[in-house]
């Protein structure tokens, strides 16, 4: 159901003197116009989601979307009228179903789980959106506070999550806690009860933070709370065996059994191609990852969507460009920028092959993944280069 017009155009216009995260309710202003975030809770994006995103991306804004490294999707150059359409046809679309909670849906998920081999995770996710949703005091996160839930393999608890939650054959663990009885509906509550808790600590101690790593302390004495109320035991160690022959935090691409793998350029995709990942779509939703790609499931002919990809610029495997350069919006987008990174980006990929390089409008740095090894950044004098 479309939301009320009055109150998304009253939302968009707060503004806070902290946490400013965009979101669908509150836009940011850039150099090229408004930017909204879109959350997709574990990445997770149907067919009509998918059309939705390329309709407003073609018709209010730049023609494009971006993916983020929280595996959500961003929309650029909106105009200042953007707001009413915007929110009604995300709402349709299933987007936005919490006024109060739009930016603290933050929920990382393993993307390929249940894909090729492990638990599927995404009743999980739906278990925890639903119930941070329903509980009116959880709107008071930060949009910079994030939930990772993993399947064992690592690519997501390593991305520095407030909240983590391991879900392996053996059994679950939030934080630290061993998590009992059926595994999406306890784990969803225990990761709403460190989320509660986060709350009542900030509280007590009067302070502002968005992140538990704010709190001094407070991943020790957050994890003590929940294991008193929860009457929870800390989760076993994995075994030396196990830890070992889990699989290391990649970003893999390509055909993975009967699924595709694909990489944005740059993590954008133009509205045509938003709307070729739709007809992809078979059953099973989409995923967009942290590595700015997207994961297809279930398809008739993995080989020959492969080939269609490459054809239509999308990266098909791990020699492709895209795997290891990231950029920032840089100019035109960002009054702050230097330069147009995103124009340069690929050739300076092709310097330092399998090395992982981003580049920056400024000195500030935005979207810069943890794992950069080659940092490039635009200064007035040209382009400054440090870890070659």
């Amino acid at each position: 159901m479309p939301l009320p017009t009055h109150r998304a155009q009253s939302l968009s216009s707060q503004r806070s003197p902290g946490d400013r995260c965009p979101g669908i309710l509150r836009l940011a202003l850039a150099a090229d116009g408004y930017l909204a975030r879109v959350r997709l809770p574990g990445g997770l994006v149907t067919t009509g989601q998918l059309r939705a995103l390329a309709r407003l991306a073609a018709e209010l804004g730049d023609g494009r979307a971006e993916l983020t490294s929280r595996a959500n999707v961003q929309l650029r150059a909106l105009p200042s009228g953007a707001v009413a359409p915007l929110t009604a046809e995300l709402a349709a679309a299933g987007l936005l179903p919490s006024l109060d909670h739009d930016r603290v849906r933050n929920i990382l998920a393993s993307p390929l789980a249940g894909l090729d081999g492990g638990p599927d995770l995404a009743p999980v996710v739906a278990a925890l959106d639903a119930g941070l949703c329903a509980r009116p005091r959880l709107a008071q996160l930060s949009g910079r506070f994030l939930f990772a839930i993993d399947d064992g393999r690592g690519d997501v608890a390593r991305l520095g999550a407030d909240i983590v939650t391991g879900v392996r054959p053996a059994g679950a663990s939030v934080n630290g806690l061993a998590v009992t009885g059926p595994v999406a509906p306890a784990v969803a509550a225990v990761m709403l009860a460190f989320a509660e808790a986060v709350l009542d600590d900030r509280a007590a101690l009067g302070s502002a933070a968005w992140r538990i790593a704010g709190l001094p302390g407070g991943a020790d004495r957050i994890r003590a709370t929940v294991a008193r109320r929860l009457a929870l035991a800390p989760a076993a160690p994995v075994p030396a065996a196990s830890a070992a022959a889990a699989p290391a935090a990649t970003r893999p691409v390509g055909v993975i059994g009967r699924h595709a793998v694909l990489l944005a350029p740059l993590g954008r995709l133009t509205a045509a191609q938003l709307d070729w990942l739709a007809d992809q779509v078979r059953g099973r939703p989409a995923r967009i990852t942290p590595w700015r790609g997207v994961v297809l499931p279930d398809l008739t002919d993995p080989e020959a969507t492969l080939r269609a990809a490459a054809g239509l610029g999308l990266g098909v495997d791990a020699r492709s460009p895209w795997l290891r350069v990231t950029a920032c919006a840089g100019q035109p987008g960002c009054a702050s920028a230097l330069a147009d990174v995103q124009a340069d980006a690929a050739s300076f990929a092709r310097r330092w092959p399998g090395r992982t390089v981003h580049l920056s409008g400024c000195a500030r740095h935005c979207g810069r993944p943890a794992a950069t090894e080659i940092d490039v950044t635009a200064t007035s004098e040209g382009y400054q280069v440090a870890g070659v």
